[in-house]
């Protein structure tokens, strides 16, 4: 079997949903700005991302399980949801939130923030040592016995901010993702869900696409945690957004948390909602906001794009 080289971010199945009828979607590339229109099966993706080398499945194990698993389930909710069923019953909504879930985690910013939590970590604990202790952990780390200079150099590294770096693979992501998503899952399934359907404007997506909302203050924050989120948003397609409320946000009595939650669970608080302008320029603003490097749309939504976010003109 052939073994797949390139992984996708944002699924494929969800980028159809913002290109048009030939499977054209337009991506704006940050910083800079530089648009493109491509072919979905061409878009949203990097080479390797979550490459096992040596897997006696393919390297490509766990991308082909991705599609073959939680993405193909979700396709078809994507389905029903854009057929007019909502809410969910909770063993559907339970999938959908372990796909958002996924959303959040996938990515390759996901493991440059663990790389660097780790250096962070690593820096600080290397701080607290005398210069012998250091050189005597640093020579365990290296196998051998560094000398004075060598050991002078990584002194230097380590003890600079932001100087040291730790290289996670693709298998210690993949092993992050099996940890923490049905953590986050949990967090994101006890919300109340209301399904935001546009008639005459259109949302926008990206390769970082569920936005936290803060509590504190009403523009894009990305120190936010899921748990604590105000809201969490999800542009599903190019005329549906999710917007995944805080359970205690002051709509339902809290005599009771525990019921409150699973109710929540359950999707008996699941409501649906008009889509107005207001709420497209804010679901829009707060996707571009939380982009790392790309930012897609349907090549007719050009004025949808935030204004500091559109492509430069050539």
């Amino acid at each position: 079997m052939s073994v797949a080289k390139s992984h996708h971010i944002n699924p494929r199945f969800v980028l159809r949903r913002f290109a048009d009828e030939n499977e054209r979607i337009r991506t704006i590339r940050l910083p800079e700005r530089k648009g493109r229109t491509s072919l979905v099966d061409r878009t949203g993706a990097e080479n390797h991302l979550y490459s096992i080398p040596g897997h006696p499945s393919g390297s490509d194990v766990f991308e082909k399980a991705l599609g073959a698993g939680i993405e193909a389930e979700t396709a078809r909710l994507f389905e029903r949801v854009v057929g007019g069923e909502w809410p969910l019953p909770k063993e559907d909504r339970d999938t959908l939130a372990e796909f958002i879930a996924l959303q959040m985690l996938r990515g390759p910013e996901q493991r440059r923030r663990m790389e660097s939590a780790a250096g962070e970590l690593i820096s600080k604990a290397a701080g607290q040592l005398s210069r012998e202790e250091f050189a005597r952990w640093a020579s365990d780390a290296e196998g051998r016995t560094l000398s004075d200079e060598e050991v002078e150099e990584r002194w230097s590294v380590v003890t600079q901010p932001g100087g040291f770096s730790v290289s996670y693979t693709a298998r210690d992501h993949i092993d992050m993702m099996g940890e923490v998503t049905g953590e986050v899952a949990g967090f994101l399934a006890y919300r109340p869900w209301t399904l935001v359907q546009f008639n005459d404007r259109a949302l926008v997506t990206c390769d970082a696409p569920v936005s936290l909302v803060a509590h504190e203050q009403s523009g894009p924050w990305k120190g936010v945690r899921v748990r604590d989120a105000r809201l969490v948003l999800y542009p599903m397609t190019r005329r549906i957004g999710l917007v995944m409320r805080n359970p205690f946000d002051g709509r339902h009595s809290i005599d009771d948390l525990s019921e409150l939650t699973e109710k929540a669970r359950s999707g008996v608080l699941d409501d649906r909602s008009p889509g107005t302008a207001a709420t497209g320029k804010a679901m829009n603003s707060y996707t571009v906001a939380h982009a790392v490097s790309n930012i897609y749309h349907h090549p007719e939504d050009t004025q949808y794009v935030p204004a500091a976010y559109r492509e430069q003109a050539v």
